[in-house]
């Protein structure tokens, strides 16, 4: 059995995690001090759990990893926008908890941060990969991200006291524009895989018209307040078409 070679105490990379670690430990005696400063001279008021703190030891972890990723490999790859989009949801959901704020008022920004994290992933991720289907998927990832955002966004700004923005948000039917952004991100990604394979649609790139056609019927039935019953038959006419056109395409 070969033995793992133990890096020396003097290395850089070594050196590196131990400077890492300090300056996370920082941050967090920062992040206390500031809290119990604004609580002292009383510029707010709220509940400091401080228990709490040690959810953003991951999220420290997190962020040390995306810094040293980005410095190793000089751009923003897959492992650097996982760890930013790890800490983001795990920094946001530690935040509510630590500062006690109520679940009922500021669940938007969780669904924000889960929305910017898989749009930090499928970014990261967009760096040509070796399989077309995940490439696919991470395409579809990034605008589901872009999508959740702003739904998170229009929730909190229906909470938050703006009444110039609330005429824009009266009603249910905002909510569909979030759901129309990544049905027209399907379709952008299917022109995508169709210049990529040389102005052939392969299965990749019919599956990806289904679901953008799926997301895009919601999202106008939605908009326009039409019957859901019509759902159904419009998704089979609309995948019955695709396989007609994948059928004489092939001839």
């Amino acid at each position: 059995m070969e033995n793992t070679p133990i890096p020396p105490t003097n290395s850089p990379e070594l050196k590196r995690r131990e400077q890492n670690n300090g300056a996370g430990w920082a941050l967090i005696l920062i992040l206390v001090g500031v809290i119990f400063l604004v609580q002292n001279l009383h510029i707010a008021s709220f509940t400091f759990h401080w228990w709490a703190l040690f959810i953003f030891i991951p999220v420290i972890g997190s962020l040390s990893a995306a810094w040293n990723g980005f410095r190793r490999d000089g751009r923003i790859t897959t492992k650097v926008s996982g760890s930013l989009g790890s800490a983001v949801l795990i920094g946001t959901v530690g935040t509510i908890l630590l500062l006690g704020l109520d679940w009922a008022f500021w669940w938007p920004l969780v669904v924000m941060a889960v929305g910017l994290s898989m749009l930090l992933t499928g970014v990261g991720k967009l760096e040509r990969l070796n399989s077309q289907t995940l490439s696919v998927l991470t395409r579809l990832s990034a605008w589901i991200g872009l999508g959740a955002i702003l739904l998170g966004f229009g929730f909190l700004v229906n909470s938050l006291p703006i009444s110039s923005l609330h005429p824009y948000l009266v009603g249910y039917k905002w909510w569909a524009i979030p759901i129309l952004i990544p049905g027209l991100g399907a379709f952008i990604s299917v022109v995508q895989l169709y210049i990529e394979n040389q102005n052939q649609m392969n299965w990749a790139a019919w599956s990806m018209l289904l679901v953008a056609v799926f997301i895009v019927a919601i999202g106008l039935l939605a908009l326009f307040a039409l019957d859901w019953n019509l759902l159904f038959p419009v998704v089979l006419i609309a995948c019955g078409l695709v396989i007609l056109v994948g059928f004489f395409n092939k001839k």
